[in-house]
């Protein structure tokens, strides 16, 4: 190769020579061509050449590196492969490097594009930098006003864009003095983007600044006392004599209502005094019946129901359990020995609307029965009271099982309540189950 390190511009162009000797002992032809990251902007004239035996002819490596942001600036390397067609495992590639100069393809603009923001104090913009050169700008920003009316804040005050990227920055614009009263005030202003590296670019803008009080303000302030004035005249006019007859209309259907009521109530007094006496009368009556009935020899059985005196004691528990959302658990209670439990209410309580099933079981030694099976999401309450009662033997289990389906992590709180009656059993009664 004649030269290891070429350098080209962007959009121009740059070549070199290369020597192709045939070492071989017969006629040959060579391919040639770029390889490498430079090979999309590279020929070689001419591709193929045709060597005897020791001759050897110089071809031409051209490079035209396009003006686009995607060829970087800096070192390339590339090489040229030639490929004997006799022989085309003996090839060789001679390698080289191309240096691609920078070019500079910045501009900037002020968004909004209208390049005005309104505001009766402050407004917002954003510069846009867009960088289409092939090296990476670094600018610092700067803003200012000739009459020297607003303050201003950059964020941030430098801006470094790679090459095919836009960045951002926002431009606070303030004014310096308030106005209240009067047409919009317009302030040019210039944001400077300052390339440590070119030239420095200068964009316009323009803050309308408005006054503090808007002109349509007098106009809705004097349509409001307008609207209000007129308000008291109709409340004085038509109103207000309106509603003192609707008063007096109302005061004297309430006052026959009143008398209406008074008459009632007397006639209710009057029926309830007779109601009274009768009521005297047949509780006399009762007492000499109950009188009769005790001479007679005749009595009651104490407080207690007989269809429940047989039952035994009055007895409750309760059982519940928390259960993690997608696993299931009990809380049992056992019948202790020589006992007969007789369970005449449940109630099933859901206080944290969890959702799932709920079961009631019997357990023996020999089985588990359920008893009751509900879906947790369907109550918050509920109760069953039984006329026979459910019966439970001696070392039988009751059983609350709880089937946790809650979404997420939350766990079931769901319980059951059980009242009813235990007796003693005699001993060397059964007691394996009922």
């Amino acid at each position: 190769m004649s030269a290891a390190t070429l350098t080209a511009e962007p959009g121009g162009e740059a070549s070199g020579e290369i020597t192709v000797r045939n070492s071989g002992s017969v006629v040959d032809q060579f391919d040639c061509e770029v390889v490498g990251d430079a090979a999309g902007w590279a020929v070689v004239e001419p591709p193929t050449v045709s060597l005897f035996p020791g001759a050897e002819e110089r071809v031409t490596v051209r490079f035209n590196p396009p003006r686009d942001y995607r060829v970087r600036a800096g070192a390339v390397a590339f090489g040229v492969k030639i490929t004997p067609q006799q022989d085309p495992e003996g090839s060789t590639v001679e390698e080289g490097i191309i240096e691609v100069t920078s070019f500079v393809d910045t501009t900037a603009e002020l968004l909004p594009r209208t390049t005005r923001a309104r505001g009766r104090r402050r407004a917002r913009h954003e510069l846009a930098l867009d960088n289409r050169g092939n090296a990476p700008v670094k600018a610092d920003l700067h803003a200012a006003d000739a009459d020297e009316m607003l303050t201003f804040s950059i964020e941030p005050p430098e801006l470094i864009a790679e090459p095919g990227q836009a960045v951002f920055a926002r431009v606070g614009v303030r004014a310096k003095k308030r106005f209240w009263r009067g047409q919009p005030q317009t302030h040019p202003f210039q944001v400077v983007v300052e390339p440590r590296d070119g030239v420095p670019l200068a964009v316009d803008g323009t803050m309308l600044q408005e006054a503090v009080l808007p002109k349509w303000l007098p106009k809705a302030l004097l349509a409001l006392l307008l609207l209000a004035a007129l308000l008291v005249a109709l409340w004085f006019a038509l109103l207000r004599p309106a509603l003192e007859s609707a008063a007096r209309t109302a005061a004297e259907e309430e006052a026959k209502e009143l008398r209406s009521e008074q008459a009632a109530i007397g006639a209710q007094a009057a029926a309830a005094e007779e109601t009274a006496a009768a009521a005297e009368e047949t509780a006399a009556a009762a007492e000499e019946t109950a009188s009769e009935i005790a001479d007679s020899g005749g009595g009651g059985g104490g407080d207690v129901p007989a269809n429940t005196r047989d039952l035994g004691d009055p007895f409750d528990f309760r059982l519940a359990r928390s259960v993690v959302a997608g696993a299931k658990g009990e809380a049992i209670f056992t019948v202790p020995n020589r006992q007969t439990l007789s369970l005449t209410d449940i109630l099933l309580q859901n206080p944290s609307a969890d959702r799932g099933v709920l079961q009631v079981v019997r357990r023996t030694p020999e089985s588990d029965a359920i008893l009751l099976e509900v879906r947790l999401e369907n109550f918050r309450d509920l109760d069953y009271h039984f006329v026979s009662p459910v019966v439970f033997q001696a070392g039988n289990d009751v059983v609350a099982v709880i089937d946790c389906k809650n979404k997420g992590a939350k766990a079931c709180n769901a319980a059951a309540y059980f009242s009813g009656f235990v007796a003693e059993r005699a001993r060397g009664a059964d007691s394996s189950g009922g």
